[in-house]
């Protein structure tokens, strides 16, 4: 029995320096990037525990790029635009992982800070849910139920394309009780579901379905590229009831004025109230892609210079240092003002926009808005005179903290 008790406990402690082992070796993997961006001719230092080594040079004989390994680290510098692989070894022994380093021209943007209306319109029209319809019978009906899922987008009925509701309406009333084809985008894949609309009223049809067409709201300028594209909000636009990210058809900007500003509090979201007049003369730019980093399109060039003063470096995030930084943002109707922050957190290998935790320590700022507010999205963040990323979330707990998502993860979409 006692030996059985041994054997259980030596079995016992294997696994858990197993685990043990596991654990610590992933919390190594973690501190060591995955995709490197470096601009071309500059050397970049990178950060390494002792314990993990890189080569000393890749691909020498065609100087490509140069590594050279240090105390702190590792040194890269190329002269050449390009993709490399770059091998990290524990120990100088053990391979832990390839990072990916992309070696690219450097950039400027010109930070903005300044409120701007977003309004995009769909490709096809979003489906919110289903509903039960009552027929002219006095029957209950739901025929879009099991074929049409929240989420969905309507792309053609019975053959036709339908762009906003009006025009599925139309169609379905040309189908009257006859059951038709329905080409539906669901999450990037092409289905056709067969849907027969049901008769609740003299020659009038229902399929008992929720559709959106478009969608609008108040958003922060991130930055304006010396060529006029400009990139905002850091996160993608995505359906309130749903949750999935807009699929896009087109879009545009529109200048606008805050209105008044709803004060955060611990699990009160603020938000900037405004207005959107969407004229022509409001416009300012057209919307080319929603993705999960931003919105990006290009700027008209008569509202560049006013969207874009000082054209500043982008900072990669290995550039990033925890510590004090500063978001731009027009909350008054003048001009983008600086506001203190503090980097508190930093996820070296984030693909997602919550690259960041960021603390607002900005007594004015604090008093204004209590924290992030809703509408702050896109708000650029500065450290080092560069532009380091945007600001993404609000923690509802704690309005004065949030995410930021890379600078460098907006300018690769």
């Amino acid at each position: 029995m006692i030996r059985k008790l041994r054997l259980f406990f030596i079995l016992l402690l294997a696994v858990d320096l197993c685990v043990a082992g596991y654990l610590i070796y992933l919390s190594w993997e973690r501190t060591v990037p995955d995709r490197l961006f470096t601009f071309v001719g500059e050397e970049e230092q990178i950060s390494l525990p002792s314990y993990l080594t890189t080569d000393s040079s890749l691909d020498e004989s065609r100087e490509t790029l140069k590594v050279t390994g240090n105390q702190d680290g590792f040194s890269i510098v190329s002269d050449k635009i390009g993709n490399y692989r770059l091998p990290v070894r524990l120990f100088g022994i053990l391979p832990l992982k390839e990072v990916d380093v992309h070696v690219i021209h450097k950039m400027r943007v010109a930070p903005s800070g300044e409120p701007i209306g977003i309004y995009v319109a769909t490709k096809g029209l979003l489906v919110l849910d289903t509903a039960e319809i009552e027929g002219k019978n006095g029957m209950t009906y739901s025929p879009g139920a099991n074929l049409l899922r929240s989420g969905d987008y309507i792309l053609q009925w019975n053959g036709k394309s339908v762009a906003t509701i009006q025009e599925l309406n139309e169609q379905i009333q040309k189908s009257g009780k006859k059951k038709v084809p329905v080409l539906l985008n669901r999450g990037g894949e092409m289905i056709e579901v067969a849907i027969c609309p049901v008769a609740v009223g003299n020659r009038q049809y229902k399929i008992g379905v929720w559709v959106r067409e478009d969608t609008q709201g108040i958003g922060t300028l991130t930055y304006v590229a010396e060529d006029g594209t400009f990139g905002t909000l850091g996160h993608g636009i995505t359906d309130a009831d749903t949750g999935s990210l807009l699929n896009l058809k087109d879009g545009e900007l529109y200048s606008t004025k805050i209105l008044d500003i709803m004060k955060g509090t611990s699990g009160e979201p603020g938000e900037l109230q405004g207005y959107i007049n969407m004229v022509a003369t409001n416009e300012i730019g057209n919307i080319e892609k929603n993705t999960y980093f931003g919105v990006f399109g290009k700027m008209r060039e008569s509202e560049k210079e006013h969207y874009a003063s000082e054209y500043l470096p982008v900072a990669m995030k290995q550039e990033i240092k925890e510590g004090k930084a500063w978001i731009y943002s027009n909350l008054d109707g003048t001009t983008p003002k600086k506001y203190e922050i503090e980097v508190q957190d930093i996820d070296v290998n984030s693909r997602d926009n919550k690259s960041m935790v960021i603390q607002i320590t900005d007594k004015k700022l604090l008093s204004l808005t209590g924290g992030i507010v809703q509408g702050m999205s896109g708000s650029p963040i500065i450290q080092n005179n560069k532009v380091i990323g945007a600001v993404t979330h609000v923690l509802v707990d704690d309005p004065a903290k949030g995410y930021g998502v890379f600078i460098e993860n907006m300018l690769s979409q």
